[in-house]
């Protein structure tokens, strides 16, 4: 199920290798914020432009209102913390130069990428740092060898993961449709979902009659054309399609098949939803498109309430997801410190796969040396898009 999915991890990897030996010597002598006896530093990397800009600003924000909260319990060791982050602009190479520069600088730990996973896992590989938060939604980027397999042992991800959202998606279409299709990008991030569609389809009779890989410009936002694949899709006698493209390229699909006619139910990925620019976008087109969300936030806790609303006061926009993990993420880290009594990189480490039932915004949550991604498919509800109510409504089995 892995074979194709590994070779081209393994091509990946070899890349990354190289980009992770030019970013060590271009970022050496680079200047940065360096952290001081005072502070305990965290850094950040996340694309806050381009087709998951939306995402990346909010990973940003859900950090900064963590270490204001943190800082407001005293911070840690006697020290308070700060936060430096950074847009890498959807490239590995500027990422892994920007881990570097965070790292040289004195960062304990790096929160993200979002766009950029695989780079920042590699040097979390390398440096024996930790790298945590939203880090490409989990998926193959910290299980390169599927779920089974050991994860990455210096990557640990808090909240969104293609896994889940994949698994929820496949077991819908087995439920629903006579022929599923899937669309994708050929990232770990696309290919995480793929895996876990292919995985449910395993040893389903229904099949995955069509599965294809589209290429997507992630540092403009620029959309492409699928009327090909549209074609295919229905050549392939598919009535539902997975979409796991941004959410730019999931409404112009929607929107191309409402002006051809075409009948198809669409399914999407974590983004579809996680926050309007998929409904901005698609409008009237996007009625009827299937996603998933996580449970807790169709019934947030008075915590979660309380952290909408002081979110929405401090940046006048709502909180996403991406916002909720990796305030979860740093919250988490803050106190693994405490209880460590230290920053060094090992006891981080250990900390980190120790942590039981922690209670944060998204649930409750447990790690281990094994468990580096904190959401299941069990933690989500199937929503519909409804055009007239401008609304993801929950799906009644």
């Amino acid at each position: 199920m892995l074979s194709r999915l590994t070779a081209r991890k393994a091509a990946t990897g070899a890349a990354l290798t190289a980009i992770v030996a030019l970013a060590v010597a271009l970022s050496a002598s680079a200047a940065t914020k360096h952290a001081d006896a005072d502070t305990i530093l965290i850094g950040s990397i996340a694309g806050t432009t381009g087709a998951y800009g939306s995402t990346g600003v909010a990973m940003v924000n859900g950090a900064k209102l963590a270490v204001s909260d943190l800082n407001a319990r005293g911070g840690a060791l006697g020290r308070k913390f700060s936060l430096q982050s950074y847009n890498d602009q959807a490239s590995a190479t500027l990422s892994s130069q920007l881990f570097q520069r965070l790292v040289s600088g004195g960062a304990v730990a790096i929160a993200g990428s979002g766009d950029t996973g695989p780079a920042t896992a590699a040097m979390a590989q390398r440096l024996h740092i930790p790298n945590i938060g939203a880090v490409d939604d989990a998926g193959i980027t910290i299980y390169p060898n599927g779920p089974s397999k050991p994860p990455f042992d210096w990557v640990w991800s808090w909240g969104l993961n293609t896994f889940a959202w994949g698994g929820i998606a496949a077991h819908y279409a087995q439920s629903n449709c006579k022929g599923l299709a899937v669309l994708h990008d050929p990232s770990t991030y696309g290919g995480g979902g793929d895996a876990a569609i292919k995985l449910a389809y395993k040893n389903s009779k229904k099949k995955i009659v069509l599965d294809n890989s589209i290429s997507e410009d992630w540092s403009t936002g620029a959309t492409v054309g699928l009327n090909n694949e549209i074609n295919k899709i229905k050549k392939a006698g598919a009535d539902c399609v997975v979409v796991w493209l941004t959410p730019q390229d999931t409404a112009r699909f929607m929107q191309t098949l409402k002006s051809t006619g075409t009948k198809l139910t669409v399914i999407g990925n974590d983004e579809i939803n996680a926050d309007p620019t998929f409904s901005n976008l698609a409008k009237g087109a996007g009625n009827g498109a299937i996603g998933a969300t996580l449970t807790t936030q169709l019934h947030p806790t008075p915590a979660l309430k309380s952290f909408y609303k002081r979110y929405k006061a401090r940046f006048h926009i709502d909180a996403t997801p991406f916002a909720v993990a990796n305030y979860d993420a740093l919250m988490m880290l803050g106190q693994v410190i405490k209880k460590a009594k230290s920053t060094d990189p090992d006891k981080l480490k250990d900390g980190l796969n120790s942590v039981k039932n922690y209670h944060g915004l998204q649930g409750t949550v447990s790690f281990s040396k094994q468990n580096h991604a904190t959401i299941t498919e069990k933690q989500l509800t199937l929503v519909r898009y409804s055009a007239a109510k401008n609304a993801w409504l929950p799906i009644k089995k």
